[in-house]
């Protein structure tokens, strides 16, 4: 009869360390697509997606992006705390779910039907809607 043996803790690590990437690089997919999809006029909508660990962001930041901040700057969650992506914008939710002016105050700009032009459908909703193809991706991702 055959035997093995393995070092339950050594696999155990392991498995954490990989768990913990995964977390890391979902997050990172999740915000990198929602920073995509926000409309840019000057930035400042994109710059203030902020992703923090433990518990939401509270203040606005006073940066303008056109891109997602690299996946070195995400933090790294520790265990099993919550992975936020906030953004405190006063008009963020008019970005997300519509609500500007219908027809618009000039006539005509930046949104249609009371929706931004750039993202009539949102940011946050169609970056969910494909949250599976964005997880199984994180997971390819680390096992390479």
């Amino acid at each position: 009869m055959g035997s093995w043996s393995m070092d339950l803790k050594k696999y155990a690590k392991a498995k954490e360390v990989e768990i913990k990437e995964v977390r890391k690089s979902y997050a990172f997919a999740l915000y990198s697509s929602i920073v995509r999809k926000t409309p840019v006029d000057t930035g400042r909508a994109r710059g203030n997606w902020q992703v923090t660990v433990g518990s939401p962001a509270s203040g606005k930041v006073e940066e303008k992006r056109k891109s997602p901040k690299p996946k070195s700057q995400m933090p790294d969650p520790q265990g099993d705390e919550s992975i936020f992506i906030t953004n405190n914008l006063e008009y963020i939710e008019k970005l997300e779910y519509g609500g500007y002016p219908n027809p618009p105050k000039n006539g005509s700009g930046k949104t249609v039907g009371g929706y931004s032009k750039q993202a009539p459908n949102g940011m946050i909703g169609v970056t969910l809607a494909n949250n599976e193809n964005i997880f199984n991706a994180a997971v390819r991702s680390v096992k390479k």
